[in-house]
């Protein structure tokens, strides 16, 4: 995997930084290089995060910064050490929302910063094209349906989302697209998943919390809504929320204010939700598991992803794509189908979606010995076939330990049953007299005339 290369900028109207440098340089992302700088000279370029180190309401720094803000697009946070009410108040009517009191609010500055290198698009090796609706990969009339509404929807960065498919759909890839192509795009984009955090902790990472609201709690805490100011919060597996916690979060859409824990202040915000689940919502509702007024607070656009089986070839696309990518990460050349794998890949059910595919490719072509890739690379798909999938003819072929025989058994006595039997295995190991007849247990002469009818 590429390492990904941030450069943070930080600025002051005095020549002493090392307040921000040294705890910036103190952050550590894995597949991530953090080049911290602090030029004396105002010069900015794309996808630089810039720091304003600000203690001063007549602060020469950002007078020179506003004549040239109209054609600067980057991430802009502000430290000061000053607790001036004007001096906030007036940095936040200049449209400055990230700043942070030192060093009171040092934790929250480097929460905030880390989530910023982490989500924020612009700052990725990757183009722009990763995260827009190029990187959702396929042709099928159903993905170029989502794409559309997805688009449509993306232009108006207001209106909440509810993303519904099975696990492994592309939900949280589909999100940021939607993110990315808003008029907020280059602003954060935050995710968190419901179901992995406990109740009370999850509390806390959404709506933050005041120094002393709790034991341990040694300083103030900014909660996600915060850090996703003007951009997007993604709450991924939505229908996993408490109830309890489904109450305070129709609050938040509904006066646009947060309140921090153990706080007394309601706190505007202005974040897009983007909710995801793979549970049936409407079921929820009915049987008071889910919040009905939530429920349509969240669903002004609701956008079902189609399950993998249900998109043709997009398979063989996404198969290929993942091919690319591995050969990349593993220094391969896989670049071939056996024969009858396509068919196959085409012809499993894929109950892990988007996600079983790519874990199949990727351990697929790691354990390929050369540009070829076999049936037996997918060993691990064969063996754990549902029984639903056992179905179907077309998995019982590929199987290597399964065969299928259908038969009249009024017609059908043991010596018949015998007989196709024996064709079958024989068919199975590839017309090898040998291995069938060990497979049956019976001697070679016998299986002839098992396989000749007599």
């Amino acid at each position: 995997m590429k390492e990904k290369r941030v450069k943070v900028k930080v600025f002051s109207d005095r020549r002493d930084t090392t307040s921000v440098t040294t705890i910036v340089k103190q952050i550590s992302i894995n597949n991530t290089s953090i080049i911290c700088q602090a030029p004396e000279e105002l010069k900015i370029e794309q996808d630089d995060i810039i720091i304003f180190l600000v203690n001063s309401i007549q602060s020469s720094l950002l007078e020179k910064f506003k004549e040239q803000r109209k054609h600067i697009n980057n991430q802009i946070i502000i430290v000061t050490k000053n607790e001036s009410a004007l001096l906030i108040s007036s940095l936040a009517k200049d449209g400055f929302t990230n700043i942070f009191l030192f060093p009171q609010e040092i934790s929250g500055f480097i929460s905030f910063l880390t989530n910023l290198i982490e989500n924020n698009n612009h700052l990725s090796e990757k183009t722009s094209e990763d995260y827009d609706f190029s990187s959702i990969i396929g042709e099928s009339e159903k993905i170029k349906s989502i794409k559309e509404i997805a688009g449509r929807v993306s232009e108006n960065s207001t209106i909440n989302i509810l993303i519904l498919g099975e696990t492994g759909t592309g939900k949280g890839l589909l999100a940021k697209a939607i993110h990315k192509n808003s008029s907020k795009g280059n602003k954060p984009f935050i995710e968190i998943v419901c179901s992995a955090i406990p109740e009370e902790l999850l509390e806390s990472e959404l709506f933050g919390y005041e120094k002393g609201a709790f034991t341990n709690a040694l300083q103030r805490k900014l909660g996600l809504f915060e850090l996703a100011e003007e951009g997007t919060l993604f709450l991924d597996e939505i229908g996993d929320l408490s109830l309890n916690l489904q109450v305070k979060l129709l609050r938040v859409i509904e006066k646009k204010v947060i309140r921090r824990l153990g706080g007394i202040d309601d706190i505007p915000v202005n974040t897009r939700i983007i909710s995801a689940t793979n549970k049936d919502l409407n079921k929820m509702v009915e049987e008071n598991l889910f919040r009905s007024d939530l429920y349509h607070r969240l669903n002004v656009v609701s956008i079902l992803l189609p399950p993998l089986r249900e998109r043709g070839n997009d398979i063989l696309l996404l198969a290929e794509k993942f091919m690319e990518e591995f050969n990349e990460l593993f220094n391969k050349n896989v670049d071939t189908f056996e024969e009858g794998l396509k068919e196959f890949l085409l012809n499993y059910t894929w109950p892990g979606n988007i996600r079983e595919l790519r874990n199949a490719m990727e351990r697929a072509v790691l354990l390929s010995d050369d540009n070829i890739l076999r049936m037996n690379d997918f060993e691990i798909l064969l063996q754990n076939l549902p029984l639903n999938i056992l179905e179907k003819k077309e998995h019982i072929s590929f199987h290597p330990n399964l065969i299928r025989l259908d038969l009249d058994f009024r017609n059908m006595n043991l010596f018949k049953l015998s007989k196709l039997y024996a064709k079958e295995v024989f068919r199975k190991m590839g017309g090898n007299k040998t291995k069938s007849a060990q497979v049956l247990g019976i001697s070679r002469p016998k299986l002839d005339k098992l396989l000749n009818g007599k």
